[in-house]
């Protein structure tokens, strides 16, 4: 292994050789002029590789001004600044603004974003976490573990036990794993020290890309299953029938989760090839509560025959999201 200086000629032996590098290349390791790369010497080729000695890392900050700006867009504002890499967040408002607490919520959603100062004008915001020592395999397990907690509360809803405050909350967790999740992953793939830092490769970190995403979309689903099977008045049998689709579906997930970790193809294959039952399940059951329940004239009737449908929507398509979990498995080598 020998140390070359990227302006120079390069020698070896008796001979001598232009370095040819591309820029992207370049670009990407973010070497500098002066800087060394490492060429391994192995007969019928040169291998080049970036020195992976550790270099300050640069710190990215943003101020947004929250003049004319409601909490919604506030909102996309702080959360894309954190998920495009800024270390510190700066908000600014005036004297008169009465969003500082509702700004604060969304800080405190944010992993790792604690709030270091706060004035009358100015509520700054630092990341304190080391993307370097976030493994993304921990962050899946984690989200995995709470949305199977949701879906089990949501089939509780069927049958008169439903806490929709717990799901909701345990959506807020979720969300907060899903942000540090692509935090990481982007900027793992936009600096190849930092994915060899996590021992991970482009492939690995689209993938881990898709199961954070699929994952974050079914435990979305699960919140608003919960919500109008609390705001429903269903009948016991609508109930019944309810939990069974929704208990299969579950079960999909539970299955296709244990060939991620296991990397079990067969299991993943099975998923895919059964999940058009599974949705025609959903269509088959709103189908028969609409032709039951068609001839009923009353507010009630119809608000159940929306949240009905709500609710199978919201089945149907965490059934699709238990289905791309499997797609992702079988691309995966």
């Amino acid at each position: 292994m020998v140390n070359i200086d990227v302006r120079k000629l390069i020698s070896f032996g008796k001979g001598s050789y232009i370095l040819s590098v591309p820029k992207s290349w370049i670009e990407k390791n973010n070497l500098k002029k002066g800087d060394l790369i490492s060429v391994n010497d192995e007969g019928f080729e040169l291998t080049l590789s970036a020195n992976q000695q550790e270099k300050k890392p640069d710190f990215k900050e943003i101020s947004i001004d929250s003049k004319n700006k409601d909490i919604e867009m506030l909102k996309a504002e702080i959360v894309s600044s954190y998920l495009n890499g800024y270390d510190t967040i700066n908000i600014l408002f005036g004297n008169d603004n009465k969003e500082a607490p509702k700004i604060k919520d969304i800080i405190r959603n944010l992993s790792g974003l604690e709030i270091m100062e706060q004035t009358s004008t100015r509520i700054m915001a630092k990341n304190l976490i080391n993307i370097n020592e976030i493994s993304i395999g921990n962050l899946v397990r984690r989200m995995d573990i709470i949305t199977r907690a949701m879906m089990e509360d949501a089939i509780l809803c069927c049958r008169g036990n439903c806490n929709y405050d717990s799901i909701h909350n345990r959506d807020i967790d979720v969300n907060r794993l899903y942000f540090l999740g692509y935090r990481v992953i982007k900027n793992a793939m936009k600096n190849p020290r930092i994915a060899k830092s996590l021992g991970t490769e482009p492939w690995q970190l689209h993938s881990d890309t898709m199961m954070i995403l699929r994952i974050e979309r079914i435990a979305d689903r699960q919140k608003r299953i919960a919500r109008y099977l609390c705001t429903a008045s269903l009948d016991r049998q609508t109930l019944a029938e309810l939990d069974k689709v929704h208990t299969d579906i579950s079960e999909a997930y539970n299955e296709v989760m244990k060939s991620y970790y296991n990397n079990d193809k067969q299991i993943s294959i099975q998923t895919e090839v059964t999940n058009r039952d599974r949705t025609m399940a959903c269509d088959k059951f709103l189908e028969k509560y609409t032709t039951t329940h068609a001839n009923t004239k009353s507010k009630t009737a119809n608000s159940n025959l929306v949240a009905v449908a709500k609710i199978i929507e919201n089945l149907k398509a965490t059934a699709v999201e238990v289905r791309n979990v499997a797609r992702t498995v079988l691309c995966y080598e």
